[in-house]
């Protein structure tokens, strides 16, 4: 299925979030990051590490789906592993103990991903959203494509050549797309269909390649179930409806929740937890869970523990209940209801 989202501006060197998203100004100024810096209560300090280890515990994984033809292990931040239809795959895998590209500075890692990736089951595909630190690890995406040296990437526009020189995988097994395009395959005799959506966000991994590469939500539509992942996004609500409206319906996506404050500052690129209710109900999707937070200390201002507290209000606010939108420990597995899910 073809579907017309909007698309990302481009100069021949640069992307852009187009005009269509009237929620994206462009980045903070030097005199927005010194009024957030200096003058807004920040509420972000960690508690000591024996109640952060009674508030956010780690479960040990367990991979196996039995019978389930979806479920979702929350491995930290951004990073899911899916098992949809009997296929694995891997959201914007993050292992790395900082979200920089130095090991003494940048975003620390306060809870520890609770698999190593030795210990992975076998993985099908992953998808990368964007290159920030905290969803591109390079030494995570090249660990896992050595030990998957079949498996295929899906990545935004501008990532192939990075992707070529970092993993293992063969050039054919890395695929770049632009939003709206997909690309369909067969893996275990089964036809998956994976699709770049369209979020409000931007790019960058070093000092002078802001914008250069492309950032995007990704969909993946088995035989008989829908998943969603929307990247790091602010609220552009025309695309959300038409993925609804035109995939759906998704019987599971996976919304971010955290790096929201303050709000003036954070809106434009990073939804919280009402904006993530809503493209919960504009997407069509049965089920959510919440992701990006309570992983590391990625520099906005709420309290470590709030993005699931704001959640739940939003989600009774709207009339939902836990089931249809729920936060999980790290390591721990969703898995479809059988019994009480249609397949459509």
């Amino acid at each position: 299925m073809k579907v017309e989202f909007a698309k990302p501006t481009f100069d021949g060197t640069r992307y852009g979030n187009p005009k269509s998203f009237t929620g994206w100004t462009g980045l903070p100024s030097l005199s927005s990051i010194w009024k957030w810096k200096f003058t807004e209560e920040d509420n972000s300090q960690l508690p000591s590490a024996e109640v952060i280890e009674k508030t956010l515990p780690v479960v040990k994984p367990n991979f196996d789906a039995g019978n389930s033809s979806l479920a979702a292990t929350w491995l930290g931040h951004a990073t899911v592993l899916v098992q949809l239809d009997s296929i694995n795959f891997i959201t914007d895998p993050v292992w790395s103990h900082r979200a920089s590209p130095l090991s003494i500075a940048g975003p620390k890692r306060y809870r520890p991903p609770p698999v190593e990736i030795k210990d992975l089951p076998q993985i099908n595909f992953g998808v990368i959203s964007h290159n920030h630190y905290d969803h591109l690890d390079a030494n995570a995406v090249a660990d896992i494509s050595r030990r998957f040296p079949d498996m295929d990437w899906f990545v935004p526009m501008g990532l192939k050549s990075w992707m070529e020189s970092t993993v293992y995988s063969k050039k054919e097994r890395i695929h770049e797309m632009n939003w709206g395009e997909s690309a369909s395959l067969v893996i275990n005799g089964k036809p998956i269909t994976v699709y770049c959506i369209p979020a409000q966000h931007w790019s960058q991994r070093g000092v002078f390649d802001k914008f250069k590469t492309l950032w995007s939500g990704w969909a993946v539509v088995g035989p008989n179930r829908r998943f969603y992942y929307t990247g790091d996004t602010g609220y552009c609500e025309e695309e959300f409806a038409k993925l609804g409206m035109n995939l759906g319906p998704f019987d599971l996506s996976a919304i971010p929740i955290g790096c929201y404050a303050p709000r003036w500052f954070m809106k434009p690129q990073h939804i919280n937890g009402e904006e993530a209710v809503q493209i919960h109900l504009k997407t069509d999707s049965k089920h959510s869970m919440a992701i990006h937070w309570g992983t590391y200390a990625m520099g906005s201002n709420e309290a470590y523990d709030e993005p699931p507290k704001k959640l739940q209000e939003a989600v009774v606010a709207a009339g939902l209940t836990e089931k249809e939108f729920f936060s999980l420990k790290h390591g721990e597995t969703w898995k479809i209801d059988e019994e009480n899910e249609s397949k459509e």
